[in-house]
């Protein structure tokens, strides 16, 4: 592999890790989080995708030492602004609803399946198919947590709205998740 390419494979893999770093801190503060309880699906949910931003974690930093790279030396300012951001916030705050901890989740998902699609180019194009191979899983993986954590968005918002007051509408969470999904299709 030529040496350009050797450096952008490193700095890549740097960046998906402290991206991945990021992403599994906030969702662990969250789920410190005891309005959580009320949910106890997303709160199983969550708990699934720390563990597997661990694994990717664990694997990707395996990639990064068999390519001589120093864990976490270079890390792009972009993509951990945005998933730093976000883990402060939880570190800092908690007065945010669960609905906007969600919705911050499904925004660092997205997050992370750019890199992820970025990184499965980045490994096919110079050679590297344990790279592509395991960028591609990470994508897919980033793909299902989006839809996944989507589909509690309705039903958590329309549970914080009833709180507060009776909604006008008891079936806007069913008729919202039927809309986003046929959204999401077309």
């Amino acid at each position: 592999m030529d040496e350009k390419h050797h450096g952008n494979l490193k700095q890549y893999v740097n960046d998906v890790i402290g991206m991945e770093r990021d992403i599994v801190n906030a969702i662990e503060g969250q789920l410190e989080d005891e309005r959580l309880k009320d949910f106890p699906e997303l709160a199983s949910l969550l708990g699934q995708l720390a563990k597997a931003g661990e694994a990717r974690i664990d694997n990707f930093k395996r990639i990064s030492a068999d390519e001589g790279g120093s864990v976490g030396a270079i890390l792009k300012e972009g993509v951990t602004a945005i998933t730093g951001a976000l883990a402060g916030v939880y570190g800092r705050l908690r007065e945010h609803p669960v609905s906007r901890m969600l919705r911050d989740d499904i925004v660092a998902m997205n997050v992370a399946a750019t890199s992820y699609s970025m990184l499965l180019t980045l490994g096919l194009a110079t050679g590297h198919t344990e790279t592509a191979s395991l960028a591609q899983e990470s994508l897919k993986s980033a793909a299902l947590a989006v839809m996944a954590l989507g589909e509690h968005l309705p039903l958590i918002v329309a549970s914080e709205l009833a709180k507060d007051a009776p909604l006008v509408n008891p079936a806007a969470a069913q008729l919202a998740g039927e809309m986003i999904r046929s959204a999401w299709k077309a």
